[in-house]
């Protein structure tokens, strides 16, 4: 993509990623290590996820009456300003689980914004014509992330401390902010025919249940959250337990689903065809939880880091194309407020991650992530019978 303006948002989504990922195994491995419980680490987790699932169709509304743009930009100066208190409780002595679990919210409320914001406006630049393309490359970088963030986290825990991980997610947000900053950004003109917020909203939930398509989406999306995207919060234990590993390789761990996922979009982004989408789609999620039904029954760290690989690149058929085909299906009227729906289905992860959580305190981490997976396979097959149009 030449267009500049889609390269600095394209630059903006690696930061914004790397340093989610980061943050996300920093304080995952922190909190286990300080506590102990698969349980504190799941509930961390559910702290930042649980935005998504109350506010994703809100932000979603919002976005279609607000300047993007001014709104990126908000949330990239909130999150600095977040990691720099962050870290400096940490500089100080006095950083407790609760700060860790009410930065996470707030960086959920941000990242509620990613669907109907960032990805948006990045559809938009791209045009659609391209913008199979540019999602496809947008995943291929959002997807190096997971190999990038993870690890560095894991370093800075292991060699650093916590602090450093929160002071460089600091740094870059602002960075990020910089370079949005200057952006040149009109957003595309829809109707909204005098409608109010609420209005619009309601319009926004009855389009999506008119489109079974859509519905089908947002059903992989569902699935994966609650059933898939759960087991990082086992992974600090069963790195642990399972593997005896400290915190940088618990971070190179993660990071191997993400070498998978950057793999495979970027075969997506140069090779995958329109009518092959829904396919990626559908059956990313089926490689990945077959992966780690295996990784959480692997003693061996160089099968685990394998079986994540190929878990990862299920998972880009699934990251690729949930914005994509959310995009293509939708109208541009309502593209936001669809955008917005996806950011709640995401956020469907909190109930994944109290049913992870439990399951982990009545019969341990690496249970728990094979009873998801099954139980994640099972859904999916429902999904596949019931809904053909995500065939």
């Amino acid at each position: 993509m030449k267009d500049s303006r889609f390269r600095r948002m394209w630059l903006a989504g690696f930061v914004n990623d790397g340093m989610r990922w980061l943050e996300i195994l920093a304080t995952s491995v922190y909190v286990f290590q300080i506590t102990g419980s698969a349980l504190t680490v799941a509930l961390v987790f559910l702290a930042r996820m649980m935005p998504n699932m109350l506010l994703g169709s809100l932000t979603g509304a919002l976005a279609e009456r607000m300047n993007r743009k001014h709104m990126l930009l908000i949330g990239l100066m909130i999150q600095s300003v977040t990691t720099a208190i962050l870290g400096l409780l940490a500089v100080i002595g006095v950083l407790e689980i609760w700060h860790i679990a009410v930065g996470g919210m707030v960086s959920g409320i941000v990242f509620t914004t990613e669907f109907p914001v960032r990805r948006n406006m990045l559809g938009e630049i791209a045009g659609m014509e391209n913008v199979g393309t540019a999602m496809g490359l947008d995943s291929v970088t959002r997807n190096s992330t997971r190999v990038v963030g993870p690890a560095i986290g894991g370093f800075l825990v292991e060699f650093v401390g916590i602090e450093g991980a929160f002071f460089l997610a600091s740094v870059l947000f602002l960075w990020s902010f910089i370079l949005i900053l200057p952006l040149p950004y009109k957003r595309m003109n829809v109707p909204d025919e005098g409608r109010n917020f609420l209005e619009n909203l309601l319009d926004g939930f009855r389009y999506i249940l008119s489109h079974r398509g859509i519905v089908a989406t947002l059903l992989v999306t569902i699935v994966m959250n609650i059933w898939g995207f759960v087991y990082g919060a086992m992974l600090p234990a069963i790195g642990e337990g399972n593997l005896g590993l400290g915190a940088f390789l618990i971070g190179l761990l993660a990071s191997a689903e993400g070498v998978g996922a950057m793999l495979g979009a970027l075969l997506i982004a140069l090779w995958g065809q329109q009518k092959y989408y829904r396919k990626y789609y559908l059956f990313g999620p089926v490689i990945f939880f077959v992966a780690i039904l295996f990784f959480a029954n692997s003693e061996n760290l160089m099968f685990s880091m394998a079986i994540l690989m190929v878990g990862g690149f299920g998972i880009a058929g699934f990251s690729t194309m949930h914005s994509t085909i959310a995009f293509i299906q939708s109208d541009p009227a309502m593209r936001g407020r669809v955008m917005g729906v996806i950011s709640v289905a995401i956020g469907m992860g909190p109930i994944g991650m109290l049913h992870v959580g439990l399951l982990s305190s009545l019969f341990g981490a690496p249970a728990a992530v094979t009873i998801i997976g099954v139980e994640g396979l099972v859904a999916l097959f429902f999904v596949y019978l019931l809904w053909p149009e995500v065939r």
